[in-house]
């Protein structure tokens, strides 16, 4: 840390980051973690990891299928690697699908409520309400909501 600000540099001493030092004495930053290299100009690789680079990570035998039907021109016949692509590996693994659809426990309206208070807001309401309460039916998916002042209000509302 270096007037006030935060330089990060990766193994060979490139800066990668720098972020100023904000009010509350904490660096505040947005960063990527996977490392890009379809734009990257990598001259030391062999030709088929080359143009798997410049066609953002298309695979080896889409790529010779374009250069057999002459779909791109002055691209030599790839050889296919026997390594495989790290940023691939990351970038292309198969997710299983979320379950949206969970079990309700109610069968009728009100059955069963869930609430919440969320508070103290950074910024109070008009009327100074510093709080709020939440009622979510289950069954119904209707959503109430109430402007409190202090949680001990909380009860209530309820």
């Amino acid at each position: 840390m270096l007037h006030n600000a935060l330089k990060l540099f990766d193994k060979n001493q490139r800066l990668v980051m720098k972020t100023p030092l904000s009010k509350n004495i904490t660096f505040q930053t947005y960063m990527k973690a996977v490392e890009l290299n379809c734009l990257s100009a990598i001259v030391k690789e062999e030709d088929s990891w080359l143009w798997h680079y410049r066609f953002g990570h298309l695979n080896f035998r889409s790529l010779n299928q374009l250069v057999d039907k002459d779909m791109i021109l002055e691209v030599p016949k790839l050889k296919i690697p026997h390594k495989v692509c790290d940023t691939c590996l990351i970038c292309k693994q198969p997710i299983t699908a979320f379950n949206y659809s969970t079990a309700h426990r109610s069968k009728e309206i009100l059955n069963v409520v869930y609430s919440n208070v969320c508070g103290p807001l950074e910024v109070p309401s008009l009327g100074r309400n510093k709080y709020l309460i939440s009622f979510v039916d289950e069954f119904s998916r209707k959503i109430w909501l109430y402007l409190i002042k202090a949680k001990s209000d909380a009860f209530d509302i309820f």
